[in-house]
């Protein structure tokens, strides 16, 4: 009875690690491809990372590079848009023009412009000649 209760517990002994041998087989397998997928992962996450991407930085030098500037607008804007500001605001103000409709329409528009680029002499400038044109102001 002892002789066949060590050899029955043997028995299964010997079927549990050919089992677990088997089984650690095919394991390995698995976790050498899921290790091979986590390697090309990792791969294209640094490719991905590491290649050069234009920085908004970059891409905004670039681009004010590309344009042209005109610093004697910006020179003369600094210096002289205020006062002409002063006077289109004065000038061109909607209040002065309560008789006519579309005078006082076209003042308005004109005047929302001239508020708009009161830092821009250019278009203080062009701003000027129209309303001298379409309000009849003589500056």
């Amino acid at each position: 009875m002892k002789d066949t209760l060590i050899q029955d517990s043997i028995k299964v002994a010997e079927k549990a690690i050919t089992n677990a041998t088997e089984n650690e087989t095919t394991t390995n397998y698995w976790m050498w491809i899921a290790l091979g997928e986590l390697v090309i992962i990792i791969g294209l996450i640094l490719s991905k990372s590491l290649s050069k991407k234009q920085s908004v930085k970059q891409r905004f030098k670039e681009e004010s590079l590309a344009q042209e500037v005109d610093f004697n607008n910006i020179i003369g804007s600094s210096f002289h848009s205020t006062e002409l500001y002063d006077k289109l605001k004065v000038k061109c103000h909607p209040d002065r023009f309560p008789t006519d409709p579309e005078l006082n329409k076209i003042a308005d528009n004109l005047f929302q412009e001239i508020t708009k680029n009161k830092t821009n002499l250019k278009r203080l400038q062009e701003l000027k000649i129209e309303a001298e044109h379409k309000l009849n102001i003589n500056f």
